[in-house]
């Protein structure tokens, strides 16, 4: 009989009632393998061969797997919603047939976004380095021996005790907010080298745009191509912009070193290339948690400090002789405390994650089923709208740094868990979802460590919550 997997105008993928198990075998030490060996293949020129190879390449090995496991002939699609171009990409690398219509409309539109984006990229290079040359007030070009470019506020929480030490000095990549910071990355330079940067850093989106197509053809062919470069098509001038600046500190002699919370985006690997072309010594102390396969241009550091002693080993025998990797205890509680006074743990609190609302109010269903008072934080990205039915049974928190501490803390396969081994609170992993379940054994390797504990079923959760109630 022939089996069909349909794409929905939500955005999601229907497969045959028995390929359940295929969310699981996706992913598994084969297909971490596979993930290993394409990196190890990977032909690349561009800074963004990471984020190429993790949101897009690795994303139609995933639904390639999917396919593979419900044994379909075919994909219907009804809407050009959501990941359409990935299933497309997916079904055609799986050999699976796809209507001449889609197809068409696949490489046509693909084809229109390699025009839009370039017209993007032409604009925005232009655009961003006048930004940054009127809106940031030119300082003293003296740069600190070891300093750092913070990029977000998560890098800043978890990097925060390297400036309190007064080691290390933070600026700030501050172009895309309205208030300029003291410290930003854009006022450095002269006068004659900011001024500069309104020729070179369009030259340099250039340069990128072309790199990013020729990297996303190879990986993905040319129609999927098109939808890559759109979706870079607004981030190149940032990143060049930054590229730019960043060039200008790093070059100047008397540096010691480079502290970075990127791990391996355009940014770390920018920052990989220009601290090894000066050889200023890089040191990442990342703000994520480690992912279990390679890719194709590593991570960023010299030395690159581990969130867990698991992820240390794993991280050694992947990159061998690349880089060293630490975990320093010590270092680790410093990047995620909380800096809560230590109480007794009580209370429960549940964190979402901001996708796949329906394992998560599955999750929130059984939890309430076993009559405990659950507190719920969500992520910023979640919108309390989604768990409207259990309003009136749930307290929803708002103060991330209470929830995380002294508290049983349950999540699915989120950094959460990691944090909370370090805030004195109980992290338990609910992978009674398949999809969460192979990615924790897999792809997260900080999430297997004997630290954090992993309940497969309800009843399995509701031992251990007993447990851990009985115990306080």
């Amino acid at each position: 009989m022939k089996r069909i997997i349909k794409y929905t105008p939500s955005g999601e993928l229907l497969l045959p009632d028995d390929a359940g198990r295929g969310l699981e075998a996706s992913y598994s030490k084969a297909f971490v393998d596979e993930v290993d060996g394409a990196a190890d293949r990977a032909v690349w020129s561009s800074d963004y061969i990471n984020e190429i190879f993790m949101h897009f390449y690795l994303r139609m090995l995933e639904i390639t797997s999917l396919f593979k496991a419900s044994g379909s002939d075919g994909v219907v699609l009804k809407s050009y919603k959501g990941e359409w171009s990935s299933v497309v990409a997916a079904a055609k690398k799986g050999g699976l047939h796809v209507g001449f219509l889609d197809l068409a409309y696949f490489y046509i539109f693909g084809t229109l976004l390699y025009i839009a984006s370039f017209v993007a990229v032409v604009l925005s290079a232009f655009i961003f380095p006048g930004l940054a040359l009127l809106t940031r007030k030119r300082r003293p070009t003296e740069v600190a021996p070891e300093f750092s470019v913070i990029r977000s506020p998560a890098a800043f929480d978890k990097m925060r005790f390297l400036s309190d030490s007064g080691k290390v000095d933070f600026y700030y990549d501050d172009l895309l907010q309205r208030k300029p910071s003291a410290a930003s990355l854009y006022g450095f330079g002269t006068r004659s080298e900011r001024i500069r940067s309104l020729l070179i850093v369009p030259v340099l989106a250039f340069r990128d745009y072309f790199r990013v197509a020729n990297d996303s053809r190879k990986l993905l062919g040319w129609g999927g191509g098109g939808f890559v470069l759109y979706y870079f098509s607004k981030r190149i001038a940032h990143k060049c912009t930054f590229e730019y600046y960043l060039h200008l500190l790093i070059k100047r002699s008397g540096l010691e070193a480079y502290y970075t919370g990127n791990k391996e985006d355009r940014f770390a690997i920018l920052e990989k290339r220009l601290c090894r072309k000066y050889a200023v010594r890089c040191v990442c102390v990342p703000h994520g948690i480690e992912y279990a396969f390679k890719t194709p241009a590593g991570l960023v550091g010299d030395v690159f400090y581990c969130t867990t002693e698991h992820a240390r080993q794993h991280l050694s025998n992947l990159y061998a002789g690349a880089q060293v990797f630490v975990y320093d205890k010590d270092v680790a509680q410093q990047m995620f405390s909380r800096h809560q006074v230590v109480a007794p743990v009580k209370g429960i609190v549940f964190f979402p994650e901001s996708r796949g609302a329906d394992v998560n109010l599955s999750i929130l269903g059984d939890l309430l089923g076993l009559g405990y008072d659950i507190a719920v934080k969500l992520h910023p990205k979640d919108d309390v709208a989604n768990y409207k039915h259990y309003a009136e049974q749930i307290t929803f928190v708002s103060d991330f740094d209470s929830s995380i501490s002294n508290k049983i803390c349950l999540a699915r396969k989120s950094t959460v868990l990691v944090e909370a081994i370090y805030n004195n609170s109980t992290p338990i992993a609910i992978l009674t979802d398949p999809r969460d379940r192979g990615y924790v054994e897999h792809m997260l390797p900080s999430l297997t460590d004997d630290q954090i504990l992993r309940v497969y079923s309800v009843e399995e959760l509701a031992c251990v919550l007993a447990k851990l109630q009985a115990s306080a």
